[in-house]
């Protein structure tokens, strides 16, 4: 589907009065879009991805306390956390879109799809906890607050992560997949200071966020950077919608605002998309919002980001 296309639908749905906004738009998602695919393997990875940044630190994930923002609508990444070893996982989300059938979906896959689900954690399936909690999924409820029960998870929503009701210095590691980048900025700013102040002196954030045009995702006759020609009112007629809204930052702001909020970066894992860096240098037009940052900065795709708490 072209992007254009895709944006109008989106903005149509978002104007309607809700719940049938929430209703048609999962609807769609499901039939059409990226809810219609029960595989949740790119999530699995993500939630190992993040485990692997946060023992690289010196830091272990079994039995710790983990705080996701962004819940979304099934929980892949609180899963695959859980079968690392997280001990509590407690996912907040400004709206409750969460669907148990979807949560259903991913805990069945992973029973049926057993040998892969082992090749695909490594190091991570050779050890107890990792066994131990592949064999529990065979007894796992199907109605939602046992099912949370049983994963070690509570679920938050709605929630403004700006002011949570948790204790300070009680969280272990804040992780996100792909979320940062649909936060206005200001808010984003509030919310690692919130990080700041839950997590615990020894704690991590460890956030995955997606620099690239999401409509570049469905319609590949653009590239990741496609949205960077556009100013920021004309980019609000395309993806100013709640389904689509994209703060568009680069990696360098995104960094500059964990700091500025108090943070200690400790790592930036960046992938840098070639398409895009071809783009550029063939002449792509940059809107003069962008047109200071090198090329590689404009072309980061996507980053994970690791920071610790600044002072208590």
């Amino acid at each position: 589907m072209h992007w254009k296309q895709k944006a109008r639908i989106q903005n149509t749905i978002s104007r309607l009065p809700s719940p049938v906004r929430d209703v048609a738009y999962y609807f769609v998602q499901r039939k059409l879009g990226g809810l219609s695919d029960t595989n949740p393997t790119i999530h699995l990875e993500a939630a190992i991805e993040a485990a692997t940044h946060i023992e690289r630190q010196g830091r272990a994930v079994e039995g710790k306390t983990f705080l996701e923002i962004g819940s979304g609508r099934n929980l892949k990444v609180p899963v695959g956390l859980w079968l690392c070893g997280a001990g509590t996982i407690i996912t907040v989300d400004l709206y409750r879109y969460l669907k148990v059938e979807l949560l259903n979906e991913t805990i069945a896959y992973i029973r049926t799809h057993g040998e892969e689900i082992v090749k695909l954690y490594g190091v991570f399936a050779e050890r107890p906890i990792f066994r131990e909690r592949m064999a529990m999924l065979g007894s796992a409820p199907t109605e939602l607050e046992p099912l949370l029960r049983f994963l070690g998870m509570e679920y938050h929503a709605p929630a403004d992560a700006r002011a949570l009701k948790m204790p300070d210095a009680s969280i272990d590691y804040q992780v996100s997949y792909t979320v940062f980048e649909h936060i206005p900025t200001d808010i984003l700013a509030a919310i690692l200071r919130e990080m700041n102040r839950v997590l615990r002196p020894d704690g991590l954030l460890v956030d995955l966020v997606d620099f690239s045009d999401h409509y570049s995702h469905s319609d590949e006759s653009i590239s990741r950077i496609n949205f960077l020609q556009f100013s920021d009112s004309e980019w609000a007629r395309y993806g100013g919608n709640r389904y689509m809204y994209h703060n568009r930052m680069r990696v360098d702001d995104c960094v500059a605002l964990f700091e500025r909020a108090g943070m200690k970066v400790l790592e930036v894992a960046a992938n840098i998309d070639q398409r895009s860096l071809d783009e550029l240098r063939g002449g792509f037009q940059l809107n003069e919002k962008f047109r200071g940052k090198d090329e590689v900065t404009i072309a980061t795709r996507n980053a994970w980001i690791v920071a610790g708490p600044g002072k208590h």
